[in-house]
């Protein structure tokens, strides 16, 4: 064997080494999950096709330690084998963390914007058109720390934010960049509260922005845990308000299984009724299997007199 073959294999070894050494911090995990889904309603016609679904994910997360001690990690998730989120987060120790994230997630406000507490899903969930809530979208910067026991989100989204690759420009988008805070901390054992104020594009002209406000109460007592929360969006040179209230209670039968009811009444203005949501859940774990179901009902969707929807899912999954 001459000197410039072994030259290439030392070569060749010593990139396998470090191939093998850079992957030796990412993980790879996933979930499957089936579901059972009805849908009935005079707004959202009954549901005649195939009730049954299936979606797996595929996560890859991998960290690395900087020089000055800070943590950069990245994520991916693929959804039934396309992406559907991807995040990168600069962890500063003390100084907090900030994170960019693209397609799912949520960023300042938005992180708080329901925590009534719930055994499976909220009661919006799986209604079309839904109204009052206080998110600001998934795509773009969020900025976390705790100080004093009080954990803070700062959301920032870029005008025009969208799902980009780099060297790529986004077209044009509604709004400037939007800010957005949550504060949340514990003032005694049990109770969680919660506030967030900011703001987020408005969806008709770039040089207008709707605010948001949200203030919520999470008290756990035993097995019982009751949640009170009050959001308000103000549309930008517009009557058209919501002003959304909601009730919630989460009783754990057991350390695996558990129920919960919950109530929404939204306010929309310049509507003569009211935007009325309810849900119950129940939630069951067994290691690495979860079964879980929801039964949502809202009444006048959208301030719709008799806009009336269903949504019903039962739902098996496995972590991996």
């Amino acid at each position: 064997m001459n000197k410039y073959t072994k030259a290439g294999l030392t070569a060749l070894a010593g990139s396998l080494v470090a191939v093998s050494a850079a992957q030796a911090d990412f993980t790879a995990t996933g979930s499957a999950k089936m579901s059972y889904t009805s849908k009935n309603g005079a707004g959202d016609a009954k549901h005649t096709g195939a009730r049954w679904g299936m979606d797996k994910d595929i996560t890859i997360a991998g960290s690395v330690e900087l020089d000055m001690g800070w943590t950069v990690s990245t994520t991916h998730t693929l959804d039934n084998g396309t992406g559907s989120q991807s995040a990168l987060t600069v962890d500063m120790g003390s100084m907090g963390a900030l994170k960019y994230q693209l397609v799912d997630g949520a960023l300042g406000i938005g992180i708080i914007d329901d925590v009534l507490p719930t055994a499976d899903e909220e009661t919006w969930n799986g209604i079309t058109g839904a109204t009052g809530r206080v998110t600001v979208g998934a795509n773009g910067f969020n900025y976390s720390n705790t100080v004093s026991a009080v954990s803070i989100n700062v959301g920032y989204v870029p005008a025009g934010s969208a799902s980009k690759q780099t060297g790529t420009v986004g077209s044009t988008g509604a709004g400037t960049g939007t800010t957005s805070i949550a504060l949340s901390g514990s003032p005694m054992d049990g109770l969680t509260v919660y506030a967030g104020t900011g703001n987020k594009a408005n969806a008709d002209s770039v040089e207008q922005e709707d605010d948001l406000m949200t203030y919520a109460a999470v008290y756990a007592y035993g097995p019982v845990t009751v949640g009170y929360q009050f959001s308000e969006l103000d549309t930008y040179n517009s009557a058209t308000d919501y002003d959304t209230t909601g009730y919630s209670i989460a009783y754990a039968i057991t350390d695996d299984l558990s129920v919960s009811y919950a109530e929404r009444t939204v306010d929309i203005g310049g509507n003569s009724v009211d935007e009325e949501q309810s849900g119950i859940s129940v939630g069951y774990s067994m290691g690495g299997m979860t079964i879980k179901a929801h039964n949502n009902v809202t009444d006048n969707v959208a301030g719709t007199a008799t806009n009336d929807l269903e949504h019903m899912e039962i739902a098996v999954s496995f972590a991996f």
